[in-house]
């Protein structure tokens, strides 16, 4: 009967095809011995890889041994690797699980490249999963946190997750297999032992079958979860764009959605944003120009949209140029200077290029980022204004606001570079020489 729901469990998810080689990751314990001789009984075609961690000692030596052992008897592939896991989790400042799961992993990936397996097969069962559904219920979660263990992802598949422990252990005994137990599974110093241990068996007394229960709801739930994924694609598809490397989402599409502070969790849970700052994010109270970070990632709160951008260095520039120049460079731009007479040069319209008085410039010119407090005449206008107004004017966005900068000259502001000069410095009737700065 096991048989047949396995293979069921692999026809209906489809796990991998049959004449597809299966690399099952195989310890010595109960799991991982009943899934070698299910992978057996169907004839599929299999190797097996163990990891030694040496944490355990003589007994880390005995599952090796057993292991190694079944698998001559059954004339299948045997992979080992022995590991110095301690020194590996002590050179990284890990902890030894997350050490002994790089080394799995990077071992198992090694083997399937090297001698052509498709899928890598680990043991999980429905018992595993509901533990996990419990501690990421404690630790906080989304709904794809309360799904289990995938059944399938990347090349991992799970071809036990159908069952529970307690089966598993009925078919060991019926076929006569022989496993060994691991003497931490008995210890609570591990959250997940705690909650094997503990909770699950008080959680028993109010519901016998609790397992099963668990299950229906996972199927449930990994409905939901799909249909979850169904309105996200609308959203993104209506509500967000791209634009010059940046992410923007609009702000008033993204208020119209139900719970607008998990949705927003959704779309940026990969980018390092945790909940309660997506809570933040979406408090009303913020005004423009408040940026929010995360890793690599920052997001700033704009008039209509919120702007998801890599973060920005807020590297300030101040370069002096001398009369003689022709080129000045920062980090991300170039300017280029020109002496002409007005009567060699025809005006033009173009936002990157300025067109100066020359005779009102004044040398060594200085090439600035913009600060708080900057003002300037924008050409036009006959007063002063902020430049902090004019960026909010003209619409420039955060991310983009890091980015500007301007040329002075005596102090004075002569150019926003790439967006207006200052009307004191604009050519006139009475002009003979212009100054042509063009950003490149």
């Amino acid at each position: 009967m096991v048989l047949q729901q396995f293979l069921n469990h692999i026809d209906q998810n489809s796990l991998f095809k049959p004449s597809e080689r299966v690399l099952l990751a195989v310890s010595g314990g109960l799991d991982s011995m009943v899934m070698l001789h299910l992978f057996k009984e169907a004839g599929f075609s299999v190797g097996v890889a163990h990891c030694n961690f040496q944490l355990r000692g003589e007994e880390s030596n005995g599952d090796e041994a057993l292991v190694n052992m079944i698998c001559a008897e059954l004339g299948v592939p045997f992979y080992l690797k022995r590991f110095d896991t301690e020194v590996y989790a002590w050179e990284r400042g890990i902890s030894i699980q997350m050490a002994a799961r790089d080394l799995r992993y990077n071992f198992f990936e090694e083997v399937m490249v090297a001698d052509n397996y498709q899928w890598l097969a680990t043991a999980h069962h429905g018992n595993d999963s509901l533990e996990t559904v419990l501690l990421n219920l404690v630790r906080g979660t989304g709904i794809e946190g309360l799904t289990g263990i995938a059944v399938k992802h990347d090349k991992i598949i799970r071809p036990l997750l159908f069952t529970t422990r307690a089966s598993l252990e009925e078919y060991a005994i019926l076929h006569k297999l022989q496993w060994r137990e691991d003497s931490s599974n008995a210890s609570d110093k591990y959250h997940r032992n705690l909650i094997r241990n503990q909770v699950i068996p008080i959680l028993k007394q109010i519901n016998v079958n609790l397992e099963d229960g668990f299950q229906h709801t996972i199927e449930r739930l990994r409905g939901t979860s799909g249909l979850q994924a169904m309105v996200l694609r609308k959203f993104k598809k209506e509500a967000i764009h791209e634009q010059a490397g940046s992410t923007y989402i609009d702000s008033a599409r993204l208020k119209a959605m139900p719970r607008p502070a998990v949705v927003l969790w959704e779309l940026l849970k990969d980018k390092g944003f945790n909940f309660d700052q997506c809570h933040d994010i979406m408090d009303v109270r913020h005004q423009p120009g408040k940026i929010f970070y995360a890793s690599n990632t920052q997001l700033a709160i704009d008039r209509s949209h919120l702007i998801i951008s890599e973060k920005q260095d807020q590297e300030y520039i101040e370069i002096q140029i001398d009369e003689s120049q022709i080129r000045a460079t920062s980090t991300h731009t170039t300017l280029e200077f020109q002496t002409v007479k007005k009567k060699d040069f025809n005006m033009v319209k173009d936002l990157q290029l300025a067109q100066l008085d020359r005779d009102s410039v004044t040398f060594p010119l200085t090439w600035r980022s913009w600060k708080p407090g900057d003002q300037f005449v924008p050409l036009g206008m006959q007063h002063h204004k902020k430049l902090s107004d004019f960026l909010i004017d003209m619409k420039v966005s955060i991310p983009d606001k890091s980015k500007v900068t301007v040329l002075e000259s005596g102090g004075k502001i002569i150019w926003v570079t790439g967006y207006r000069i200052d009307d004191r410095f604009k050519v006139t009737d009475k002009t003979e020489r212009l100054l042509i700065v063009k950003k490149l």
